[in-house]
C-alpha cells in the first residue's frame, strides 16, 4: 500500500493527468489501468464508472445474528476477555489497560501462523510502546484468525469453542486507511464487525464495546457550528465521501441493528487520537504525527478556520477501559474527544512557540508546495496522503464544511467520581510530543538553535 502513492505520482508525472486511488481501485488490472489512462488523455472516449454504492443497503445485519432465547449473562468481572485489534496504538494501551483494570485472560485476535508467532506479535506492539510487563504475559492469549474473513478466520469449532468461553467482547480491530475505497475496507471494517456480532450472539449473551470513529457520524458539507451529541446519527447522504468513514457506518448500523435485537451494544467514538500527554509517545504512522512533520517540513500551512480536537492516547485507553466496566454504560454511546479543543490558529501559534516557523498560506499554495516536495528524493511525512488531499472532501474551505463539536456528555458522566481527565489541549500538551520525536530522530530539532532548545525545556520543565 505504501507504493500505491508512489505509483500515482509517477503515473501523474509521466502522462500529464490526474489519476486518483479510486482510479486504481476501479481498475484492479494493467489492462484497465492502461484503458482509464487514456481516457482521462482522450484517446478513448471517456466511460464513467457507475457509483452504485448503496450504503443503507449495506447496513444489512445477517438475519441469524439474534440472541433468541440466549440467556443474558452480564459477568461485571469477565475472566476472559476477547479483543481484536491489539496490535495497534489504541489496541496496545487498551489491551494494558484491560490487563490492569481487569483480573480476566485476554484471548487477542492476531494474524499470525501459530500461536508463538502470534504472541511474538503481540509483544513486539507492547514492547513498541513501553507497555509490555512480564507479570502479565500468561494472561494473554493470541487467537490465530482475521477479521476480513468468515467466523474471524477461525473454524466452526473453534468459533464455537470461544463464543462459550468469552465473557465480554471489545471489538477494535478494524482496517484505518483514509485514501481506501469502502471496497476496499468493507471485508475488514464491515463484514468482520458482522463476525464479532455473531461471536456475541452465540452460545451466550456478551456485551459488545464496539470502538467506532467519529468519522461515523461527522456529516459532509454544512456551514458554521454543527454540535455532534453522542446520541445523533447521520443518514448515508450525508456521510463524508472517503471510504474509511463510509465502512464505519455501515459497521455502527449494523451494531445498532444488533442492539436492537437484544444484543448489549457499547459504541465508543474516538476522535483524533494523539500522544501520551506524560511521555510523548505517539504512533509514528498516523495522520498527526504526519501532518505535524510535513507541515514543519515545508515550513508553511494551509489556513483554515477549523477547531483542532486531539485525545492523548492515555486518556483514550483509560476512559474506555474503565467505562466498558460500569453497568449504567451498557447500551451507551460514547464520544472519547478531548472536551477542551483549541482553534487550529492556537495550534499554529504553539507549534512555533517551539522554535518552528511556520508560514500560513492558502490552500491551493500549501498543496502546490507540498506536490513539488513529494517530488524530490527526500518527500515529505505527508505524501502517503497526497491522494486524500486531491479529494474535494480534503479540501476544507469555511463556506462549505461546518465547524463541528463533539459532545462528549455520556462520557464526562460515566468518568464522574474516577482519576480519569483529558489534559486540555494547550501548550503544555506539545512539550512532551516535541520532545520525544526530536530525542528519538523522527523530526529536526528547531532550527533557530539555543532560543528554540530554552523554550522547548522550559515547557517540558513548568
Amino acid at each position: 500500500s505504501l507504493l500505491i502513492p508512489q505509483l500515482l505520482a509517477k503515473v501523474r508525472e509521466t502522462f500529464q493527468i490526474e489519476l486518483t486511488l479510486r482510479d486504481f481501485f476501479d481498475a484492479p488490472t494493467i489492462a484497465d489501468l492502461g484503458k482509464n489512462i487514456e481516457m482521462k488523455q482522450g484517446v478513448i472516449p471517456f466511460v464513467s464508472p457507475a457509483s452504485n454504492l448503496n450504503l443503507d443497503a449495506e447496513a444489512v445485519l445477517d438475519p441469524t445474528i439474534r440472541p433468541d432465547s440466549i440467556p443474558v449473562e452480564l459477568v461485571t468481572e469477565p475472566s476472559c476477555i476477547f479483543l481484536t485489534g491489539a496490535t495497534g496504538f489504541l489496541g496496545a494501551f487498551l489491551l494494558s489497560e484491560l490487563l490492569q483494570q481487569t483480573q480476566a485472560d485476554i484471548y487477542c485476535l492476531v494474524r499470525a501462523t501459530n500461536a508463538e508467532s502470534g504472541k511474538e506479535r503481540l509483544q513486539n506492539s507492547l514492547e513498541s510502546y513501553s507497555l509490555w510487563d512480564e507479570n502479565f504475559s500468561s494472561r494473554i492469549i493470541p487467537i490465530m484468525g482475521e477479521l476480513s474473513k468468515p467466523f474471524l478466520g477461525l473454524s466452526d469449532e473453534q468459533f464455537r469453542d470461544m463464543a462459550s468461553q468469552i465473557d465480554v467482547i471489545y471489538h477494535n480491530g478494524a482496517l484505518v486507511n483514509f485514501t481506501y475505497p469502502y471496497s476496499a475496507l468493507k471485508a475488514a471494517n464491515v463484514l468482520g464487525t458482522q463476525e464479532v456480532l455473531r461471536l456475541a450472539s452465540l452460545i451466550k449473551l456478551k456485551p459488545v464495546h464496539f470502538i467506532s470513529s467519529t468519522n461515523a457520524v461527522s456529516p459532509a458539507g454544512g456551514s458554521g457550528v454543527r454540535v455532534i451529541r453522542e446520541q445523533d446519527s447521520i443518514n448515508s447522504e450525508e456521510v463524508i465521501d472517503t471510504g474509511y468513514a463510509q465502512s464505519k457506518w455501515v459497521a455502527e448500523k449494523l451494531a445498532t441493528i444488533a442492539r436492537d435485537r437484544g444484543i448489549p451494544v457499547c459504541i465508543y467514538r474516538p476522535g483524533r487520537i494523539s500522544w501520551h500527554s506524560q511521555t510523548g509517545l505517539c504512533n509514528k504512522s498516523d495522520n498527526t504525527f504526519r501532518w505535524v512533520k510535513g507541515c514543519i517540513q515545508l515550513g508553511s500551512v494551509p489556513k483554515r478556520d477549523a477547531m483542532v480536537n486531539l485525545v492523548p492516547i492515555d486518556y483514550a485507553s483509560r476512559a474506555i477501559a474503565y467505562l466498558s466496566k460500569q453497568q449504567e454504560s451498557l447500551n451507551k454511546d460514547f464520544h472519547i474527544v478531548n472536551p477542551y479543543p483549541a482553534h487550529w490558529n492556537q495550534v499554529i501559534n504553539w507549534v512555533r512557540s517551539f522554535g518552528y516557523p511556520l508560514q500560513e498560506v492558502s490552500y491551493d499554495q500549501w498543496h502546490s508546495e507540498l506536490l513539488e516536495a513529494a517530488k524530490t528524493s527526500s518527500g515529505n511525512a505527508l505524501s502517503p496522503l497526497l491522494d486524500f488531499m486531491n479529494q474535494p472532501t480534503s479540501q476544507e474551505p469555511a463556506s462549505t464544511t461546518a465547524i463541528l463539536q463533539f459532545d462528549c456528555q455520556n462520557t464526562l458522566d460515566g468518568l464522574a467520581g474516577s482519576s480519569i481527565v483529558c489534559p486540555p489541549l494547550e501548550t503544555e500538551l506539545f512539550a512532551p510530543y516535541f520532545s520525544y520525536l526530536i530525542d528519538n530522530g523522527l523530526l529536526d530539532a528547531p532550527p533557530v538553535g539555543e532560543f528554540a532548545a530554552t523554550t522547548l525545556n522550559n515547557h517540558v520543565l513548568s
